[in-house]
């Protein structure tokens, strides 16, 4: 059950990309010291990229940096993706979009056992990487792990484990590598390559993202995901050579193990509400009766998703969550109109609340056609749902009035 409801709060927020450790865990004594005074022999500098796992907030993969010295024995990885689950208020922040990550270090072996047991491998891009590039990575890179200077407010599509490793990097080179074709793409598309496989995770993101999330980034932003950055790395040259000198992959020693799915995607469950929705007003019409049950379902799952969309809206510094138009429909406005709806239906009165409902669908339309964003077709099925309920109670009580 701890596993479920963990599941449920990274799913609504859809806030996390990487994997994620307790930082507490990770000594900060552990780090090599720089070599400044020494240059003579060449550490190797790899990007490590692991490929998504099976929970929910691991499906983007993870970023991290090795460096090895075998001359000094040193093998240890440079993590950006570690947070403090037991930090004060965690959670709250967490909503907020005001959490703390922290960089740290901790030996390779120990990373990649973490990553190919759980079924995932990880890919090691050894960078063309100058002796003097190598000495001023890792004199960069103390110094961020220093505890004065390890800790960033991370923001899953601008500032997470991916952008900061590579921008370490990036400090590290005396000559910046480019790609030779960089397509624009949206954020939303990006997080869609990677969830297709969790349609309700999909379903939940786009729920939450606004019109920001549509528009095309360059290369740049789209490296948030780890994927894309290693696809960048592979692809990128410093006059005229590559900046990956080699790529190894270390494969998983289990298989991933099958994430738990709901029988019904997104798309089938509101096809059924809406489907429900027609057979509960034809019954009404037919029956003369009032289904009060079925109006404090349906619009009080809509005022649940209100509360959530609105919140981030409106206090939440989450990319994107700011510019959502679903706000327009989906906010906790409906239960202050459901109880006036329940009302008026028993009482025969004029019905205002429905009125007031069905203009919110209609300047959800307006917004939309407006902003153009990206919303998913079960959204629109439901916002379907929503309609013929509201437009039957207007109906019921003008067939009423004309008798």
């Amino acid at each position: 059950m701890k596993r479920v409801v963990f599941s449920a709060v990274f799913v609504l927020l859809t806030l996390v990309c990487g994997a994620q450790t307790d930082a507490s865990a990770v000594p900060a004594d552990t780090l090599p010291g720089t070599m400044a005074d020494s240059v003579a022999y060449v550490p190797r500098v790899s990007l490590l990229t692991c490929s998504p796992g099976v929970e929910v907030w691991q499906q983007y993969g993870h970023t991290a940096i090795r460096f090895e010295d075998e001359v000094r024995d040193i093998d240890v990885v440079f993590n950006y993706g570690l947070f403090d689950f037991q930090a004060p208020h965690f959670v709250w922040r967490f909503c907020l979009g005001q959490t703390d990550y922290i960089v740290g270090v901790e030996p390779y072996t120990s990373f990649y056992k973490e990553y190919v047991e759980r079924g995932s491998s990880v890919t090691q891009q050894t960078l063309a990487f100058t002796p003097e590039e190598a000495v001023r990575f890792l004199e960069l890179i103390t110094r961020n792990c220093q505890p004065e200077n390890r800790t960033y407010r991370y923001n899953f599509l601008y500032k997470n484990c991916s952008t900061m490793a590579r921008d370490i990097l990036r400090q590290a080179m005396d000559s910046p590598a480019a790609i030779a074709r960089a397509d624009s793409v949206s954020f939303r598309t990006i997080l869609h390559r990677h969830n297709a496989a969790y349609p309700w995770a999909s379903f939940g993101i786009d729920l939450l993202l606004g019109a920001e999330a549509d528009r095309p980034v360059g290369r740049d932003l789209q490296e948030f995901a780890p994927v894309v950055l290693e696809e960048s790395f592979a692809l990128a040259r410093r006059g005229g050579q590559p900046l990956v000198a080699s790529t190894t992959v270390m494969a998983p020693t289990a298989p991933l193990p099958a994430p738990f799915r709901f029988p019904l995607t997104p798309i089938q469950t509101m096809i059924i509400v809406l489907l429900l929705t027609a057979i509960v007003c034809t019954f009404e019409l037919l029956t003369q009766t009032r289904q009060w049950w079925y109006d404090i379902l349906i619009y009080g799952l809509q005022g649940v998703a209100g509360v959530i969309i609105t919140f981030l809206f409106f206090f939440s510094t989450h990319p994107t969550v700011g510019t959502n138009v679903l706000a327009v429909l989906f906010n906790p406005m409906v239960f202050v109109l459901l109880p006036f709806m329940l009302r008026q239906a028993r009482l025969r009165r004029r019905p205002w609340a429905a009125w007031v409902e069905v203009g919110l669908v209609v300047l959800l339309v307006v917004g939309w056609l407006i902003v153009r964003q990206d919303i998913p077709l079960a959204a629109w099925v439901f916002v379907a749902a929503l309609l013929l309920r509201s437009v039957h109670h207007l109906l019921g009580r003008i067939k009423k009035k004309s008798k």
